[in-house]
């Protein structure tokens, strides 16, 4: 009997602390403070051109999923640095916002002027807008993976006139 009410009280005490608040941990609202500043961080080191705000945002081993660039901070910092080269007048804007636990999702909007060869496009002068659908994992207060879907085809369309 003994065993049977150490088993009960056991699995009580687990659920406790299953359902239980972190206090090492931060709360939903925390949590998308979190990423909701590091989002508007995103966007404002985008729009200024500054790579050198990467650091605050980004973890030295980030991950990226994408396939289009490598991982590690100096390697996004080096994508980005060639993005602003191709697109000098690049600015970024959020068109949706979704922050769920660690994760932060954005539906984004990019536009520049085409001004420099783009996807085997040369230059024509044209304005367009290239949208995208990120994802970013949060770790630390920053963010240490990332995953996106990019409107290529939409992008090539505006490029060739379309």
């Amino acid at each position: 009997m003994a065993d049977r009410r150490d088993m009960l009280a056991l699995g009580i005490l687990g659920a406790a602390a299953l359902f239980a608040p972190s206090s090492g941990g931060f709360a939903a609202e925390d949590c998308e403070a979190v990423g909701s500043a590091l989002l508007d961080k995103y966007v404002a080191a985008v729009n200024a051109h500054d790579t050198s705000r990467f650091g605050e945002i980004t973890a030295e081993n980030y991950i990226q999923h994408s396939g289009r660039s490598p991982n590690g901070l100096a390697a996004q910092i080096e994508n980005f640095r060639g993005i602003f080269g191709r697109m000098p007048d690049v600015q970024a804007k959020v068109e949706d916002r979704i922050i769920a636990g660690d994760k932060v999702v954005a539906r984004m909007s990019f536009t520049a002027t085409h001004t420099q060869p783009l996807q085997g496009i040369a230059p024509t002068g044209r304005r367009f807008t290239l949208r995208t659908i990120d994802i970013w994992r949060v770790e630390n207060g920053k963010f240490a993976e990332h995953w996106d879907v990019v409107d290529a085809l939409g992008l090539q369309k505006q490029l060739r006139g379309e």
